[in-house]
């Protein structure tokens, strides 16, 4: 940082050494004015903004049917101006393929479990359904949000060269199996 101080016995700076112009006689002698008013143009792209995204689950699966709700929602609020077409499993890629071909520009979106992404990386699972570390799904979204899980979510996919940006939506809670009570309501 510069200093504002000179040491003593040093030359001023030419523009303070010349006749009848200093810094300060420059400033006070300029006409005050309030500022323009500043008027904004505001750009609206023409016709509507389409979007293909895909899910990780079949057309009758309830998650896919999650998505779509999620789809109407956001098509709704925008006015027209934004329309995502959601696509079932398999449309485009096989449901495990989906980070790759919206990171690649194939698709422009997806929905599904990050946790199905663990073959590229371990740590992935920690995002799948619980109890990871013995968290229910609250405390997992918690975490993400508030305890650096959203931080290393973020490490993990710069480290696999993967272009977009994650969001967790929701947490799921463990799945009873067949044979479970109360499984197959």
């Amino acid at each position: 940082m510069a200093s504002r101080t000179r040491k003593a016995g040093a030359a001023k700076p030419e523009a303070e050494t010349r006749p009848g112009v200093s810094r300060r006689g420059f400033l006070g002698g300029a006409p005050v004015r309030p500022p323009a008013p500043r008027r904004w143009a505001i750009v609206k792209a023409q016709g509507p903004v389409t979007m293909r995204w895909q899910s990780t689950w079949p057309t009758k699966d309830i998650f896919h049917e999650f998505a779509g709700d999620f789809v109407t929602k956001v098509n709704n609020m925008s006015g027209g101006d934004l329309k995502i077409e959601l696509l079932p499993a398999g449309a485009v890629v096989k449901a495990f393929d989906l980070i790759d071909a919206v990171s690649k520009g194939t698709l422009d979106g997806g929905h599904g479990v990050i946790a199905y992404w663990y073959g590229k990386n371990s740590a992935l699972a920690l995002w799948g359904s619980g109890p990871a570390w013995g968290m229910d799904p609250n405390m997992l979204l918690a975490w993400h949000k508030y305890g650096g899980g959203k931080e290393l979510q973020q490490e993990i996919h710069r480290s696999l060269s993967l272009d977009g940006t994650p969001t967790v939506a929701q947490a799921e809670s463990p799945q009873p199996r067949d044979d479970q009570p109360g499984a197959g309501r």
